[in-house]
């Protein structure tokens, strides 16, 4: 139960945050974000997909699980440290952009690392669906993949918007009463929707938050009703979570999200541990490799997920 701070930043890091800085930062703060607008930003993805994805080591299949269209990704080989083990992850986006394309690499990265099955979930977005949708459509994924019975530990993992997806999987399963994830990673996740936090993006190499609190009305909308809080860092929430790990860049828009939770699961009890780097730009962990640091930030990531799989078969044998 710790926020330990990593100080300094390489010259790599310097590079990616001012090019951040000065494009999309920029491009964030002058886009009128409107209905009649926003299919012009998803008009892009398709050019960011083509920024290479593959990682060796790893097989995708195309599934549907829970009536979501989904990558499963499998690590090649036949060793298996942990056997009935998988993981769900959940992209990034703010609820209108972004698709398995842009994040197959980090979701591919982790199942090589952990050795695990990752089913990285194309959850509805704007125009399609407000958050409400997309989180029932991560929930639905995440109760198929256990009702499954084909795994007994499954952790949950997301950057930015896929984060909060994360929370309310969580909550959901709490309330359903079913076998909620064993472990959650977070890489800046955005864990506030409701504009409560003091926030500020002053310093953030990427999010203009004037722009973000106007999406609010775009992400309200159906089909699929949100269900319970908007904020999912508080006490009352904190008591759904399993052992966390979350990342942030230091003085980004988002960090106060990730020591939000970190004070409220401090206060449930719950394990956690808060990484915050200097000098990296908003959801640095998902481009493992481009910098040390967000490299360093995936290991650490990896090493943690793959701890508490462990303790948690070691408890599951030793209550049988």
């Amino acid at each position: 139960m710790a926020v330990i701070a990593h100080r300094g930043r390489s010259v790599r890091a310097l590079v990616v945050l001012w090019l951040t800085r000065m494009f999309m930062k920029t491009v964030f703060r002058l886009f009128p974000m409107s209905d009649r607008t926003l299919p012009v930003l998803r008009a892009a993805e398709p050019y960011l997909s083509r920024v290479p994805q593959s990682v060796r080591g790893v097989r995708i299949e195309k599934i549907t699980l829970g009536g979501v269209p989904t990558e499963r990704i499998i690590p090649d080989g036949d060793a298996d440290p942990h056997p009935r083990a998988a993981l769900v992850y959940y992209h990034g986006g703010a609820f209108i952009g972004c698709n398995l394309d842009t994040h197959r690499r980090i979701a591919a990265l982790l199942a090589r690392g952990l050795r695990v099955p990752v089913y990285n979930v194309e959850y509805r977005q704007y125009p399609d669906g407000g958050v409400g949708t997309s989180v029932a459509d991560g929930f639905a994924a995440y109760r198929e993949l256990l009702d499954s019975g084909e795994f007994d530990r499954i952790l949950v993992a997301g950057d930015s918007a896929g984060g909060y997806v994360c929370a309310k999987v969580i909550q959901y399963a709490a309330e359903a009463e079913i076998q909620g994830p064993t472990a959650f990673a977070g890489f800046s996740p955005f864990l506030d929707i409701s504009a409560g936090l003091p926030r500020s993006s002053r310093h953030d190499a990427m999010l203009p938050l004037g722009k973000i609190r106007r999406l609010r009305r775009v992400l309200g909308r159906g089909p699929e009703e949100l269900r319970g809080p908007e904020d999912m860092t508080t006490d009352a929430t904190a008591r759904y979570f399993p052992p966390s790990i979350v990342f942030a860049a230091r003085r980004e828009a988002l960090e106060l999200d990730a020591m939000e939770l970190h004070a409220a699961l401090d206060r449930a009890g719950v394990e956690n541990e808060v990484h915050v780097y200097d000098g990296q730009v908003h959801a640095f962990v998902v481009a493992a490799g481009l910098t040390p640091e967000s490299w360093a930030a995936y290991k650490t990531a990896v090493a943690f997920l793959s701890d508490r799989l462990t303790e948690a078969e070691t408890a599951h044998s030793e209550a049988a």
